[in-house]
């Protein structure tokens, strides 16, 4: 880095907010280049007559006018209480939509309700999930007993093979 670059950095290095590492290489700079530690130097000179200056304090006339702004800023902003009532006018000049909406929340609240008792009859529906798990296994019995009767099957076909080539031998021989 060039000495501009390093000059740049020296307030965030006198107000700490350099990271590590940048500070390290700041510091090893300074080490090396007394033109920067020169104006390093001077910057701290500079701030501490700057923190010595008094700062003034605002005068009457200015507390007035802005106590005054901030009291026509609050006026302008309608209060939560102007803007219930503002709602709350519109549906009394308005109450068809009113009516619908209310309506609507009713047949909701009717529609929940109904849904919730219904619920509540649901443990018939436990025992047809026990009886279809039933069926389903005297299902699987019979599978098995059809892969049984399969097995039988071939085994008498074996048979009925085995004995037609032991009855050929015989007459051979």
């Amino acid at each position: 880095m060039a000495c501009d670059d390093y000059r740049g950095k020296l307030i965030e290095y006198l107000d700490g907010e350099l990271g590590p590492e940048m500070r390290t290489d700041l510091e090893a700079h300074l080490d090396r280049c007394s033109g920067c530690r020169v104006e390093l130097r001077d910057l701290r000179e500079t701030l501490s007559l700057i923190a010595r200056i008094p700062a003034p304090e605002p005068s009457e006339a200015f507390w007035n006018q802005y106590l005054r702004e901030i009291r026509q800023k609050a006026e302008r902003v309608p209060s939560l209480t102007s803007s219930l009532r503002r709602w709350f006018a519109t549906l009394v000049l308005r109450p068809i939509p009113a009516v619908a909406v209310a309506a609507v929340l009713l047949l909701g609240a009717i529609v929940t309700w109904r849904t919730l008792t219904e619920r509540s009859t649901m443990p018939e529906l436990a025992s047809l999930d026990l009886t279809h798990q039933l069926l389903v296994t005297q299902d699987l019995e019979v599978l098995q007993e059809m892969e049984l009767l399969e097995e039988w099957e071939l085994l008498e076909e074996w048979e009925l093979i085995r004995s037609r080539v032991i009855e050929g031998s015989r007459r051979a021989a």
